[in-house]
């Protein structure tokens, strides 16, 4: 049953990051999305591999809702502002690429250094 709500969550969560990539966007003919994407997959299966290892207690609460009874008001009102936070800053991506160029376009060393943070960060989501 773990490994069903594991794969499950691990596509939704893929399933999220692509429909905020690409339906503003457009298109599909994105590759740095297609980039972004792959190392979060790559990311999530990597630690969910590395969780079930051993920490089959942490890998169950991390698959439990942000949002649980019995958490303190403070905290439930938290964790859905961060949430929308988070949600309308990767959205914003797509709409300022492809809609709104409010930024310029990043030149090649930007793009390397932010690439090679994200691969030692871990992944965007």
């Amino acid at each position: 049953m773990l490994s069903v709500k594991l794969i499950g969550s691990i596509i939704f969560n893929v399933g999220i990051l692509f429909v905020l990539l690409f339906l503003p966007a457009g298109t599909l003919h994105w590759w740095r999305a297609w980039v972004i994407i792959g190392l979060d997959l790559v990311g999530t299966v990597g630690a969910t591999i590395s969780l079930s290892r051993g920490h089959l207690g942490l890998l169950e609460e991390r698959l439990k809702p942000p949002v649980q009874k019995g958490q303190p008001l403070a905290d439930k009102v938290l964790v859905i502002l961060l949430f929308i936070t988070y949600l309308g800053s990767i959205l914003s991506i797509p709409l300022d690429v492809f809609r709104f160029h409010l930024m310029g376009k990043p030149g090649t060393l930007v793009s390397s250094l932010g690439l090679a943070l994200l691969v030692v960060g871990g992944s965007p989501t």
